[in-house]
C-alpha cells in the first residue's frame, strides 16, 4: 500500500513542499496553466529542494513576456546585460546573459499569481510579487 503523509501547517505559516525522493512528482490540482494545463512539480533535488515545474506557463505567455521586455525603454527594465553585485551593478566579463523585466503587463500579472497560488499564497500582493 501507498503511504500517505500529512502534514500540518501552523496559522499564519505558509506550506513548504516536503519531498522525500528525487524524481517524485507534485500534482497541483488547485493551480491550472495556460490554457488549464495542469501543473506538477517533479523534485530534482531534496537538499537544497529543487523542482522543475510542468506547464507553469506556456509558449505563448513565454513570447508575450518576452515582446514586452524587448519594447520596454525604461533604464531600470529595458533589456540589457546582466550585472553583478547589489552595490555599483559591475558588468562581470564571464557573464554574458541579458535581463529584461515585465512587470504590469496583463500576462506577467497572471503568470505572478500563478505562482502565488502554487506556493499556497491566500492572496496575490503586488509588492511581494
Amino acid at each position: 500500500f501507498p503511504s500517505l503523509d500529512l502534514y500540518a501547517v501552523p496559522a499564519g505559516r505558509v506550506f513548504m513542499f516536503a519531498p522525500k525522493y528525487v524524481g517524485e512528482i507534485f500534482e497541483i490540482p488547485r493551480v491550472k496553466g495556460d490554457r488549464g494545463a495542469p501543473i506538477s512539480l517533479e523534485v530534482l533535488s531534496t537538499k537544497p529542494r529543487v523542482f522543475e515545474i510542468y506547464n507553469f506557463f506556456s509558449r505563448t505567455e513565454s513570447t508575450n513576456l518576452v515582446n514586452r521586455a524587448l519594447k520596454e525603454k525604461t533604464e531600470s527594465h529595458r533589456i540589457k546585460r546582466s550585472t553583478t553585485g547589489a552595490v555599483g551593478k559591475n558588468v562581470f566579463s564571464k557573464r554574458t546573459s541579458e535581463s529584461g523585466f515585465d512587470t504590469h503587463g496583463k500576462v506577467s500579472i497572471e503568470v505572478k499569481q500563478r505562482c502565488f497560488k502554487i506556493l499556497g499564497f491566500d492572496q496575490y500582493v503586488e509588492g511581494h510579487g
